[in-house]
């Protein structure tokens, strides 16, 4: 992820940044990267855009390993917390259109 950054530049409002999900169980560090890119979005509501993917459900945090890392480094609250947030991420995000921002934000 912060390669991703070093590479592109960080988000800033007038750098946005779209993630199509699966941003967890992607190795030992899902807990940091998703924490970070919750930053970013509370950082820039209006320029950093994050969608739920298949790996943003309880079932795939299982079977590839995010709840147990949730609860190695934290506990089964934070991974509670975690779903419940991957919950009410949107599924989809309109490109292009004057009204994706908004969209996305409501969402």
């Amino acid at each position: 992820m912060l390669n991703i950054f070093k590479l592109n530049g960080p988000p800033t409002p007038e750098h946005a940044y779209l993630f199509n999900g699966d941003f967890v169980d992607r190795g030992s560090w899902s807990c940091e990267i998703a924490l970070l890119l919750y930053a970013y979005k509370w950082l820039y509501p209006k320029s950093m855009f994050l969608n739920r993917g298949n790996h943003e459900t309880d079932d795939m945090n299982r079977m590839y390993g995010f709840e147990g890392e949730c609860k190695a480094k934290y506990n089964e609250r934070v991974f509670k917390l975690f779903s419940e947030s991957f919950s009410a991420l949107p599924l989809a995000t309109l490109v292009g259109d004057t009204t994706s921002v908004n969209l996305a934000r409501v969402a």
